[in-house]
């Protein structure tokens, strides 16, 4: 069922449904690449808050924070590289393994190692 935004009488955005249609709306909005200061450019501006408050008040931003492992591999898709292209800079395929399957935490060496290899800041590597 497609929902329909109504904001004659303003108001939050009052669950699911309503934030999924302000998120298709939005995604559409950005497609039109509205000029600022435009009838669309301030309804997109207006539902990005809207989606923003929704998104705080039932997923903490602490809760959405990428992982180390999620981090490496975005960076490794930006730079064309592959998880076995870590193999030097982490201290072998195994340690790459453990890394990504969560059992295993970076050491210093190795934060020093992709910091240099992708460009990661070591805050998001630890």
């Amino acid at each position: 069922m497609s929902v329909t935004l109504d904001f004659t009488k303003p108001h939050l955005l009052r669950g699911d449904d309503e934030y999924d249609a302000a998120v298709r709306e939005v995604d559409a909005l950005l497609d039109l690449d509205p000029r600022p200061g435009s009838e669309d450019f301030e309804r997109l501006e207006f539902l990005s808050v809207l989606i923003e408050e929704y998104e705080d008040e039932h997923e903490p931003r602490d809760e959405r924070a990428p992982t180390p492992q999620g981090v490496v591999d975005f960076m490794l898709e930006q730079n064309g590289l592959t998880r076995a292209d870590l193999s030097e800079c982490m201290g072998g395929k195994s340690r790459v393994s453990e890394f990504f399957a969560g059992k295993r935490e970076l050491s210093r060496d190795q934060i020093r190692g992709l910091r240099s290899l992708l460009g990661i800041p070591a805050d998001l590597l630890i």
